[in-house]
């Protein structure tokens, strides 16, 4: 009878786990789905449109060699299979008769495109999606699993599902939210290996972390709590294990299999290798420069307290459970330092770390809550410790949740680049010969005549009189990014100031926060 009554408990508490999950899981795809079409049929990321194209080219050629080393492949082949089932239903329609028939994007310059057809980028931002909401399930297991309490799992992946980093990054369609992915299978897999140590779990480890360093080179450095695992596990006598060698050939396997061209094509992979490593080390105007303190003040503006709450999880776990801890902080502590050693900075290069920092202020807040539970208190000490724990719990929470909305909400609204399309459409005259650059309206090129440019300052103002231009478009996007920092790019302002001195404006819209103008060159 009293087993029974205990096994009736244990069903009914898992089902209340299964029910948050579930629960967690689908506002995760809610908040992610909400906006996830807010730009098209243009793309306003600077990086989809490439990607798109690299995807559909593997899927129409068949060639695998992306040609395209700056990342490695893995993110390219999964987006490129899920044009196999998107073709075959086009097919069944009597949409598509042969692959070619799959249209690329149309870029004029860096954030100025149009989806010839935007089915094709829903297509990505869906599967980009689906890795990001399986990124919160995992965490709720990795919670689970290294701690022993369904709930630092549950409040971890509710962190996750929340996060503005997070949900941002599940809406593109580049590699950042499938490294992360990755990277918790794979330290899932490496708490395995340290509680149980079985060579599947060491396999299955070693392949994860292979296809975490193919998502992004550096995820590679999530082979860290792997090997502490193995040497927390084992000691002394870990050398002499052989399933952390065959977790090492794994390693290399799942990277050589998912990025052959490395090996394939290995000239062209080390240049852009190269490129990408000094692209980080020398600068990307409006990312470069104060990468710590950029870094901290990005760290309170999403999160608020929770990460303070990490390193103070960091702090106590390392007294209370120093290997469990060890093994949870050593990724992100390393790659944190990692990231700051390059003058280049920006979200998606933090958020692999993300998860594992909601983990560590999860774990401490579940810890002190259970420590202030099992103590003996006065009433009202019970009710101040109570208040100031669910005030934690809800900033946490809340303030994540509220700047996501916001973002979405901004990311939603029409801004200038829609309203100055539809103006230029309407009241320059066709034929007008247009320069844009980055970041501006899409031309109608059918109706104009548009030429792009990365900077419209790349040349000097009298070239554009000499090239026969009448009009001239200019971004925030572009030329906003050196005004906000006006003592490093001293130079740039001068140059944008004089082309807007040296014609006559047109137009200036400014809907939505973002500013966009139109100069008359004649």
């Amino acid at each position: 009878m009293a087993k029974a009554f205990a096994i009736g408990q244990g069903m009914k508490r898992v089902d209340k786990e299964l029910l948050l999950i579930i629960v967690i899981l689908f506002i995760a795809i809610l908040i992610r789905v909400w906006g996830v079409d807010y730009d098209l049929p243009y793309i306003y990321h600077p990086d989809e449109p490439g990607y798109i194209v690299i995807s559909q080219n593997i899927f129409k050629t068949g060639d695998l060699n992306p040609h395209f080393f700056n990342y490695p492949s893995l993110f390219f082949y999964i987006n490129a299979l899920a044009y196999i089932p998107y073709y075959l239903f086009g097919k069944s329609l009597g949409i598509f008769r042969t692959p070619n028939d799959i249209l690329p994007p149309i870029s004029l310059a860096m954030g100025v495109t149009i989806a010839q057809m935007p089915t094709t980028v829903l297509l990505g931002r869906i599967i980009t999606i689906s890795f990001g909401v399986g990124t919160v399930g995992v965490v709720y297991f990795i919670g689970k699993q290294i701690t022993g309490r369904a709930m630092v799992g549950i409040l971890a992946s509710l962190m996750v599902a929340l996060s503005p980093t997070t949900v941002w990054h599940s809406r593109l369609i580049t590699p950042d939210t499938f490294v992360t992915f990755f990277a918790c299978a794979s330290f899932f897999a490496s708490i395995l290996v340290y509680q149980q140590g079985r060579t599947w779990q060491y396999a299955i480890a070693g392949i994860c972390v292979g296809f975490t360093a193919s998502s992004k080179y550096n995820g590679g450095l999530i082979i860290l709590p792997l090997l502490l695992a193995h040497f927390l596990r084992y000691g002394k006598a870990a050398f002499k294990q052989p399933k952390i060698y065959l977790a090492l050939l794994l390693c290399g396997i799942g990277f050589i299999v998912t990025t052959p061209y490395a090996l394939l094509d290995s000239t062209k992979f080390l240049a852009d290798l190269k490129f990408e490593v000094k692209h980080y080390s020398t600068g990307h105007a409006g990312m470069e420069g104060d990468t710590l303190k950029w870094y901290l003040n990005y760290m309170w503006k999403t999160g608020g307290v929770i990460y303070l709450l990490s390193i103070l999880g960091i702090l106590f776990g390392i007294v209370r459970h120093p290997k469990e801890t060890s093994l949870l902080a050593i990724f992100p502590l390393v790659y944190f330092v990692f990231i700051n050693r390059f003058i280049v900075r920006n979200d998606r290069t933090f958020l692999p770390l993300t998860p594992f920092a909601f983990l560590l202020a999860a774990w401490f807040l579940t810890t002190v809550f259970d420590k202030m539970r099992n103590r003996q208190m006065k009433l009202w000490q019970s009710f101040l410790s109570l208040t100031v724990l669910a005030s934690l719990v809800i900033a946490v929470l809340a303030f994540p949740l509220s700047k996501t909305i916001v973002d979405t909400q901004r990311l939603t609204t029409v801004d200038s680049r829609e309203t100055a399309r539809i103006w230029i459409d309407n009241n320059l005259p066709p034929g007008s010969k247009i320069a844009i650059e980055s970041y501006s309206p899409f031309i109608n090129p059918s109706k104009f005549s548009v030429q792009g440019f990365g900077r419209l300052i790349d040349h000097e103002p009298e070239w554009y009189v000499e090239k026969g231009f009448d009009y001239l478009v200019f971004s925030q996007g572009m030329y906003g990014r050196f005004y906000q920092n006006p003592e490093r790019y001293k130079k740039e302002i001068l140059q944008y100031e004089d082309f807007f001195r040296r014609f006559n404006i047109v137009n200036v819209f400014t809907d939505g926060g973002y500013e966009i103008r139109i100069y008359k060159v004649k």
